[in-house]
């Protein structure tokens, strides 16, 4: 193992990424909450996801130590737990998403929905609380894996937005069995009529939230909170607790729609580069390697 992850580290890791995904999700697929193979009746799906994000920067670690070492394991440590960057970098990861959502109802519906989100100062606490727990339970391990090694990695190889695409859909493929469970990706049971737009949702419409990841990774540092604090931005964005409380009548879709021309604006402003020249060597991948076939 030692000498396949050396050669192709980010194949070795999606592999067994991959297989771990069958195993923790197997029994909540086939449960009455999924296909209903098994009579067996779970009480949700959110131990399972957090299994998962833990296993994804736990084999990050494995893979990491088994292609570079010890050393090559430190380093990944340091980017896990790189919470010593400007405080810029917060600012920018907790609000970007949220107020690119607002943004995008404040243009369908006028003012209301900033009025709707005065009016109701406790849902800002609620939405802060909601961020602190995804992140701290789901989001900072699932980036660990994602953009600590993935794309760390790739894009030491490809051009980092491409690099960003690619990311992308190696992390939907992972959720793919979700789409099946009741509360995997919305609440209660996604109806076969939309299984197409949910194909679209895990594959097309997070590439511009990738790409502004990408740029928040290699301009903070490579801090790996950071993303993390940004992607649970992500679930406040457009959960059901934030947009459909402030503006009901409003598409959630649409914020997709908003984040799109937040990640057309820092492509411009990094002109394509995500700040991916910022980067220092990494000793974790000055060895040889190759991507996924």
């Amino acid at each position: 193992m030692t000498d396949l992850a050396r050669r192709y580290p980010i194949g070795t890791y999606l592999a067994l990424v991959y297989a771990m995904t069958v195993l923790v999700f197997a029994l909540p697929l086939l449960s009455t909450g999924g296909i209903g193979v098994l009579p067996i009746e779970l009480p949700g799906v959110a131990p399972f996801v957090l299994l998962a994000a833990l296993a994804l920067a736990g084999l990050a670690f494995v893979v990491t130590a088994w292609a570079g070492g010890a050393s090559a394991a430190r380093e990944l440590r340091g980017r896990v737990f790189r919470f010593r960057v400007a405080p810029v970098w917060y600012v920018a990861a907790l609000t970007l998403l949220p107020v690119s959502a607002l943004a995008a109802a404040v243009i369908g519906q006028g003012v209301a929905p900033l009025a709707n989100l005065a009016a109701q100062p406790a849902l800002l606490v609620t939405l802060a609380v909601s961020s602190v727990v995804a992140f701290v339970l789901v989001n900072w391990w699932e980036e660990a894996g994602w953009t600590g090694f993935v794309l760390d990695r790739l894009q030491r190889r490809m051009h980092p937005v491409s690099a960003s695409v690619v990311t992308t859909w190696l992390q939907a493929a992972l959720h793919l069995p979700l789409v099946f469970i009741a509360g995997g990706v919305t609440d209660g049971r996604v109806r076969p009529e939309d299984y197409p737009f949910y194909l679209l949702a895990l594959f097309v419409l997070p590439i511009p939230v990738r790409i502004v990841i990408t740029w928040l990774y290699n301009a903070s540092g490579r801090s790996v909170p950071i993303v993390g604090i940004f992607h649970a931005g992500l679930g406040i964005a457009t959960g059901s607790a934030y947009l459909p409380a402030i503006a009901p009548d409003f598409a959630v879709v649409w914020a997709y729609a908003a984040f799109a021309v937040l990640a057309a604006a820092v492509l411009v402003l990094s002109r394509g580069r995500l700040a991916v020249d910022a980067m220092p060597p990494s000793t974790a991948t000055d060895v040889p390697v190759g991507a996924a076939s």
